[in-house]
C-alpha cells in the first residue's frame, strides 16, 4: 500500500525502534497487533512513512484510529485525512465510532488554516460515515459534526446535525457545540434564545451567553450569567472572570467590571489588558492609565494588546505628549516592536486633537505599507475637523486599497453634498450602486428586563411603535424648548429642511431612547448600543434628555461610550 500522496515528513531516525525491535523479537506484536498503535501514534507527526510501515505490518482500527487522533491535534492535520483515506483501502481495519471525532476534528482545524478547497475533506468524512449509519447514533460523533459545519460557516447544517441527534443524546456539551455555532456567527441574539432552551448550564455555555451579551449590551442577562456563576461555583476562573469583565465594560456598567477584576485572583496579562481597555472608552483615561501604571509596579509585562489599550487611553484622553512617549518607548522599555495598531492608535490620537498634518506625516513615515485602518483614523479627523483636502487625500487612498469601502465613498459624498454638489454626490452615489457597495444601515439595540430590541432609522416594528412616536415627539419638542436646533447639515439629501429634520428625528438611537423613556422610572439607566458612530444631533439631544427626563443614558457607537448624566457627556464633546 503506498503512503498517503500528501505526506511531508521525514523519514529520520525514531527514537522508539528498540522497543518495536523487541517487541518483534519477543513476539508481542505477532500476539496482540494493537500493541503497535502507541509507536505508529508517536511516530506519526516525526516520521509518517515509518508510522505507515507499522500500521501495515500490524494492522488493527484501534492502531490507525490512535495514530489519526495524533495527527489530528498535529502540526500537519491534513495528514489524519489522508491517513484514514488509506485506511479504508486496508481490509484488516474498518472505521468505526471512534474513528471520526479525530478526523472532524482535523477537518475543522484545515478549516481554520484556510487550505485549498477546505470544507471538501469534512463533507467527504460525514459522507462516509452517513454509508456506515453512524452519523446519528453517537453523541461524540454528531457533536463533531455540529463543531466541523460551525467552522464551515454553514449553520444550517449544524442545526440540522443537532435536530436530527436523538433526544436523550442531547447532553450539555452538544448544546454547547451549538450554542458556540451561533456565537462564532455573529447571531447574537439567537444565542440568548437558545441558552434559555438549555437543560443546564457549565462554564463553556456561559462564556458563550456572556461574550454575546457583551455584543448586544445585554447587561441584564449578562448579570444573570454572572449569578448563575456565583451559585453554582465556588470561585471566578480565569477565562471566565475576564470574560465577564469584558462584558461589564461593553455594558458601561463599570463598577461591576471593578468588583470582578477585585475578585479574579489570579490575573494574567489579558485580564489587565480587558480592564485598562474597557476604562479608556468609557470615558475613565486617566483611570486607565493609572491601572497600567499599577499593572507595571506589581511586575506585570505588558503585551502589545496592553499597548494597544494604553495608547488608546492617550486618544480617548487627548493626551498627546504622553501617547507618543509611550509609542516612542515601546521597544526599549516593554521590547516590544510597535505595530501597525499602534501606530493606528497614535494617528487617531493626533487626529482627535486636531493635528492632521503631523498624523498624515507619521502615516508615510511608518515602518509599513500604509493601510487602510491608519488611512481610516485620519479620514474620521477629516471628517470631525472638517478638513476636506486631506480628508479627500485620505479618502482616495483608502480606495486605491479597496475599491469598495463604503466609508471613503460615503465621506466624498458627504463632502460634496456640503458643497451642495448634488450632481457630484448622484455620481458617487451611482457608482457605488454600480458596484454593489453599501453603507451599513444604522442600528441601535436597547436591553429592556431582559429582552433585546433593536431598531433601524424610521422603524415601526414594535409593537409599542405608537407610543414610541408619541413620546419621540414630546421629546423633540422639549429639546427644542431647551434650545436645541437640530443639526440638518449631517443629511445629505437633496430635500428640504423639514424633511431633513424629520430624518434626524427618527435615527435609530433615538427610537430606542424613547423605548426606554417609556418603560422606565426617573432615576434609571438607560443603555444603547449603536453600530456606528452617533452623531452630533443624537449626541445633543441625548444630553439635554438626561437632564429633563432624569435619567442616565449609556451609549456604545462604534468607537467609545457616551455616559450622559445630568445634561453633560463622559466623552466631554471630544469623540
Amino acid at each position: 500500500m503506498p503512503p498517503p500522496a500528501a505526506t511531508t515528513t521525514t523519514t529520520g531516525s525514531f527514537p522508539n525502534k528498540a522497543l518495536h525491535a523487541r517487541l518483534l523479537r519477543n513476539g508481542a506484536l505477532n500476539a496482540d497487533p494493537s500493541a503497535a498503535a502507541p509507536l505508529a501514534a508517536s511516530a506519526a507527526n516525526s516520521s509518517l512513512p515509518y508510522a505507515l510501515s507499522l500500521l501495515q505490518a500490524h494492522p488493527t482500527t484501534f492502531s490507525y484510529n490512535t495514530t489519526i487522533r495524533s495527527l489530528a491535534h498535529g502540526p500537519s492535520p491534513h495528514l489524519a485525512v489522508a491517513l484514514y483515506r488509506s485506511m479504508l483501502l486496508n481490509p484488516l481495519s474498518n472505521p468505526n465510532n471512534y474513528t471520526y471525532p479525530p478526523l472532524l476534528a482535523a477537518c475543522a482545524r484545515l478549516l481554520a488554516a484556510r487550505s485549498p478547497k477546505p470544507a471538501a475533506p469534512g463533507t467527504a468524512v460525514h459522507a462516509s460515515l452517513f454509508r456506515r449509519g453512524l452519523d446519528s447514533r453517537d453523541r461524540f460523533i454528531s457533536a463533531s459534526l455540529l463543531s466541523f459545519y460551525a467552522a464551515a460557516g454553514d449553520l444550517p447544517a449544524a442545526r440540522q446535525v443537532f435536530d436530527r441527534s436523538p433526544p436523550n443524546q442531547r447532553d450539555l456539551p452538544l448544546w454547547n457545540s451549538l450554542l458556540h455555532a451561533y456565537l462564532s456567527q455573529g447571531l447574537y441574539t439567537q444565542v440568548l434564545h437558545l441558552s434559555r432552551q438549555m437543560p443546564a448550564a457549565d462554564e463553556v455555555t456561559l462564556l458563550a451567553l456572556v461574550s454575546a451579551c457583551a455584543h448586544l449590551g445585554a447587561l441584564d442577562t449578562g448579570r444573570w450569567a454572572h449569578a448563575y456563576y456565583a451559585r453554582t461555583r465556588r470561585s471566578t476562573t480565569r477565562n471566565l472572570g475576564t470574560a465577564l469583565l469584558n462584558m461589564y465594560m461593553r455594558c458601561g456598567d463599570v463598577e461591576s467590571a471593578w468588583s470582578v477584576f477585585r475578585e479574579t485572583l489570579d490575573k494574567d496579562v489579558r485580564t489587565w489588558s480587558v480592564m485598562i481597555a474597557g476604562l479608556a472608552v468609557n470615558g475613565l483615561p486617566r483611570d486607565a492609565l493609572d491601572l497600567f501604571a499599577e499593572m507595571k509596579s506589581i511586575g506585570m509585562d505588558p503585551d502589545s494588546i496592553t499597548m494597544t489599550a494604553v495608547l488608546s487611553a492617550c486618544a480617548h484622553a487627548g493626551m498627546v505628549d504622553e501617547g507618543k512617549g509611550f509609542l516612542g518607548c515601546m521597544p526599549v522599555e516593554y521590547r516590544l516592536q510597535p505595530t501597525i495598531e499602534h501606530y493606528g492608535c497614535v494617528v487617531d490620537l493626533l487626529g482627535r486633537a486636531g493635528k492632521l498634518e503631523e498624523a498624515l506625516a507619521l502615516i508615510k513615515s511608518v515602518p509599513f505599507e500604509a493601510d487602510v485602518v491608519l488611512w481610516g483614523a485620519l479620514l474620521v479627523a477629516c471628517r470631525v475637523h472638517k478638513n476636506v483636502h486631506i480628508g479627500q487625500m485620505a479618502a482616495r487612498e483608502i480606495l486605491k486599497l479597496d475599491p469598495r469601502h463604503a466609508g471613503a465613498c460615503v465621506f466624498l459624498s458627504n463632502v460634496y453634498a456640503a458643497d451642495g454638489k448634488w450632481d457630484l454626490v448622484q455620481e458617487v452615489r451611482n457608482s457605488m450602486k454600480e458596484h454593489r457597495i453599501f453603507k451599513p444601515p444604522g442600528s441601535s439595540i436597547v436591553e429592556l428586563d431582559g429582552v433585546v430590541y433593536e431598531f433601524l432609522s424610521g422603524d415601526h416594528s414594535h409593537p409599542q411603535s405608537d407610543r414610541i412616536y408619541a413620546m419621540l415627539d414630546e421629546v423633540c419638542k422639549t429639546v427644542s424648548l431647551k434650545g436645541h436646533k437640530p443639526s440638518t447639515k449631517q443629511v445629505t439629501f437633496d430635500i428640504d429642511e423639514e424633511d431633513k429634520e424629520v430624518c434626524l428625528s427618527q435615527h435609530s438611537e433615538k427610537l430606542a431612547l424613547a423605548l426606554g423613556l417609556i418603560s422606565t422610572k426617573r432615576g434609571a439607566v438607560i443603555r444603547i448600543v449603536k453600530n456606528l458612530r452617533i452623531c452630533e444631533d443624537c449626541h445633543s439631544v441625548m444630553k439635554i434628555v438626561s437632564e429633563v427626563y432624569d435619567r442616565v443614558i449609556v451609549v456604545r457607537d462604534r468607537n467609545r461610550f457616551h455616559h450622559f448624566k445630568n445634561g453633560s457627556c463622559s466623552c466631554l464633546d471630544y469623540w
